[in-house]
């Protein structure tokens, strides 16, 4: 009998969701904060008009007498051995580069489809860092 009235029925998941979001975007708001876009979004509004694969750098290794390393996944495209590169920063090229090899989960693979983490080898070296674009250039 002392029950009645004081039970609440568990509040939706979405509903609640909704509600963190709205209240996370006001103190945002109201600490002159920009919301956070992310690495895939800022990778996203590069647009230089060249190519149309690419890569989204997550680390660098250099490897003695092989080259560099880029880790990360391809985003568009599909990036291919023997390809020529541009490195992207923001908007800016900060380097150009050759494929020479493609591993992925320790195996060597001739192409690296959308989606799939891999490392890219490339000569000679490039200005490379956590965030950059790799682009395929357009052949002519």
């Amino acid at each position: 009998m002392g029950w009645f009235g004081k039970k609440k029925d568990p509040q939706d998941a979405n509903e609640l969701l909704r509600q963190y979001n709205a209240q996370e975007a006001e103190r945002l708001a109201a600490a002159g904060i920009a919301p956070s876009t992310g690495i895939a979004s800022a990778a996203s509004t590069v647009s230089t008009g060249i190519g149309t694969s690419e890569f989204v750098v997550e680390d660098v290794f250099t490897i003695t007498g092989r080259g560099q390393v880029a880790t990360g996944r391809t985003t568009t495209g599909t990036m291919r051995v023997g390809d020529r590169v541009v490195v992207l920063r923001g908007a800016t090229q900060t380097g150009v580069s050759t494929i020479t090899g493609i591993e992925m989960f320790r195996k060597k693979a001739s192409e690296a489809p959308v989606g799939i983490a891999a490392g890219l080898l490339l000569k000679p070296s490039a200005d490379l860092a956590r965030g950059d674009v790799i682009r395929v250039t357009p052949t002519a």
